[in-house]
């Protein structure tokens, strides 16, 4: 059986007065924790999906949520053992 370890870091930034909103709305996507923010509008993201789907495909969806002005991918982690034999054969 193949694991994979697929987790992304994103800097979120939503309108100041829908700062509460946009929050709920990211942490009611599966695989997405809200880890910090800040009174201008700033989310720290942690993006994990657990149910198969692709993390950039979630990762391109948080900018299409209403009040999000903009998205940055900061971090990526991906670690897939199947990959990690390949090269080590």
């Amino acid at each position: 059986m193949t694991a994979a370890i697929d987790i992304c870091g994103v800097l979120v930034q939503a309108r100041p007065e829908r700062l509460a909103e946009v929050g709920d709305r990211l942490a009611a996507i599966p695989g997405v924790e809200v880890h910090a923010q800040d009174p201008q509008g700033r989310l720290v993201v942690i993006v994990e999906p657990a149910d198969g789907r692709c993390t950039i495909d979630t990762v391109s969806g948080l900018g299409e949520l209403e009040g999000v002005v903009a998205t940055s991918l900061v971090y990526q982690y991906l670690e897939d053992d199947e990959i990690e034999q390949e090269s080590a054969s």
